[in-house]
């Protein structure tokens, strides 16, 4: 996996949080499907799961935050 993305995002109590975006390159994976592969990670190892272009949610405590 490469990263290929890092960006500032805020909760709604104005927590700052780093997101880095990694995807999976075509030559890892055999299928087609999962070549474009993103996956989210705060930089402290937090999944994030996407919500939308702006909004997030990290996975362990349900919290949204929000691309800045």
């Amino acid at each position: 996996m490469d990263l290929v993305e890092k960006f500032d995002a805020k909760g709604k109590t104005g927590e700052p949080y780093h997101v880095e975006v990694y995807q999976t390159q075509k030559d890892e994976v055999d299928d087609v499907a999962a070549a474009d592969r993103r996956s989210y990670r705060l930089t402290d190892g937090r999944s994030v799961d996407p919500l939308t272009n702006e909004k997030f949610r990290i996975v362990q405590t349900g919290e949204k935050i929000y691309r800045v």
